[in-house]
């Protein structure tokens, strides 16, 4: 128990330094600060409202057309989806991984410490999907939400994919690093940027 709260101190710790000598945001504190902070909440709602639109687009692709209709959802939806909930909020909202199958969402430094963070927390066994929210010293604000790849996104991100799904994957991204999961590994982080408050 004490090594599991070890670990989480650590990467805790790890993730405020990164983000400080990076010149972008540290945690504040304490908690009860970053809770009152309005910006958390529209967060989890922006990224719960992106889940939940990306999720049906999937489950309607499938069913009008299998797994090669729901293919588009993530490669030309996804991107629309985020772009719209960006301009409605005022922030930029997305999605990262370390094993990304699109170049445009592979994470900053930040982003890939949060995400390092994210999974020694589900190896210890840490209760609930991991987030991070951090405020910058300017007032900017970050935060990011784990991806949990749920059965529906094994169709494509599985370990055995169909093989007319693994063929147009490699077609539409030649680079794709986004296979081999299982269901409930983190498959990334969606993420929401508020740039600073006008003066």
């Amino acid at each position: 128990m004490i090594a599991v709260r070890s670990s989480l101190l650590v990467s805790l710790v790890l993730v405020a330094f990164a983000a400080g000598a990076e010149g972008q945001a540290a945690e504040t504190s304490p908690v009860e600060r970053k809770d009152a902070d309005p910006r958390l909440a529209e967060s989890r709602a922006l990224v719960a409202g992106f889940a939940e639109s990306l999720l049906e687009a999937l489950q309607q692709g499938l069913q009008n057309g299998g797994p090669l209709a729901a293919i588009p959802a993530c490669r030309d939806l996804a991107p629309q989806l985020a772009s719209d909930a960006s301009r409605r909020a005022g922030a930029a909202v997305g999605r990262t991984s370390r094993r990304y199958r699109n170049p445009l969402n592979a994470p900053e430094p930040w982003q890939s410490v949060v995400l390092k963070t994210f999974e020694v927390q589900m190896a210890t066994g840490v209760a609930g999907v991991p987030e991070y929210f951090a405020v910058s010293e300017d007032g900017s604000a970050r935060y990011m939400k784990a991806i949990l790849l749920g059965p529906l996104c094994a169709t494509c991100h599985g370990a055995s994919l169909a093989a007319e799904v693994a063929a147009q994957l490699d077609a539409d991204y030649p680079h794709d690093l986004a296979r081999g999961y299982a269901v409930g590994d983190l498959r990334g982080a969606f993420t929401v940027y508020w740039p600073a408050p006008a003066e």
